[in-house]
């Protein structure tokens, strides 16, 4: 016989010499796991699927990437985000306001740290997590199928309001900015063609306009029409360079002011608008069978465990028998 058989052999016959006290551990744990499996209270799962966004705001510029478009499904970056703000503070409270989940967790409101133990209640009850195609899962455990479906339900709805809050918060004071600026280059602009308007109604012009004053002047024989031209031509000589410069100074004005309306509109946009950031792939729905607990594994578990910690105690107990008289 080789050791090794040797050694199962006098496992099997340390086990057969110890069947009875190790089949009234088997009893006891397996009655004992089934009574505290039947006492635990029974809780139905219910679960939303959500992929998020790409973008988050509308595009107003003419030409638009893939990854601008508001049909472009998000990738891990923003699958993370989306974890993030599911596990905020921000959601978590809306939900146990709501609900009132101080009293439906049947929290002790004795206890010393009571808003410790609803958090830790909570966290137990509902997670969030993506699963292998990338999708982001809000499950939620209750007593209640109805319940555990509509907390799931309204979690994926304050995810839009929660993001939407967070881009507004920063995306107004953008908004204020830029709207500020625009209003200062139009003031700038409306300032320059008063002046360039004072200038022409004085009789400064500029390139062909001043050739085309000249051959006038040139080919009048009216001495008052010659004089007018005359008057015209001195203007022209004395401000036509500033009227040239204000003109230029317009046209980069112009370009300045078409840049800054359509970053408005985007400002305005992201400042004001109501987007959504998720597609929902799956709502939740009550459940129709309990998803907890799964008390013929609770029992085989129990029971495997109890037997093997039996096992250990007896083979210890052996041990020590054995040097004692040795």
């Amino acid at each position: 016989m080789t050791s090794s058989e040797h050694n199962s052999y006098d496992l099997i016959s340390f086990l057969w010499k110890n069947r009875k006290p190790l089949i009234v551990v088997g009893i006891i744990a397996f009655l004992s796991s089934a009574i505290v499996s039947l006492l635990i209270e029974e809780k139905f799962e219910s679960t939303v699927t959500l992929y998020p966004t790409k973008t988050s705001s509308v595009t107003f510029n003419e030409n638009i990437t893939e990854d601008q478009s508001v049909s472009k499904f998000g990738e891990d970056e923003e699958a993370e985000q989306m974890l993030q703000i599911l596990e905020s503070s921000s959601i978590r409270e809306k939900i146990i306001t709501k609900y009132n989940l101080m009293t439906h967790y049947e929290i002790d409101l004795d206890a010393k740290y009571l808003n410790t133990a609803l958090t830790k209640t909570y966290i137990e009850n509902i997670n969030f997590k993506r699963n292998n195609n990338g999708a982001v899962l809000i499950n939620v455990l209750d007593k209640s199928p109805d319940t555990a479906a509509l907390i799931a339900n309204d979690i994926a709805s304050l995810f839009d309001s929660i993001k939407n809050s967070m881009i507004h918060e920063r995306a107004k004071t953008d908004f204020v900015i830029k709207k500020q600026k625009l209003n200062k280059i139009k003031g700038q602009m409306q300032s320059l063609r008063d002046t360039m308007t004072s200038l022409s109604s004085m009789g400064v012009v500029i390139d062909d306009a001043y050739r085309a004053l000249t051959e006038g002047y040139v080919n009048a024989k009216d001495p008052e029409m010659k004089k007018s031209f005359k008057i015209k031509m001195n203007m022209t000589e004395k401000y036509g360079s500033v009227l040239k410069s204000f003109q230029i100074k317009a046209g980069f004005l112009s370009k300045r002011l078409a840049n800054m309306e359509t970053t408005y509109e985007q400002a305005e946009s992201d400042a004001n608008s109501y987007l959504s950031h998720k597609f929902v792939v799956e709502k939740a729905y009550p459940a129709e069978k309990k998803a907890y607990p799964i008390r013929w594994l609770i029992v085989v578990l129990s029971t495997f465990s109890s037997l093997l910690l039996g096992i250990s105690g007896l083979l210890i107990k052996n041990k020590i028998d054995l040097l004692k008289s040795a």
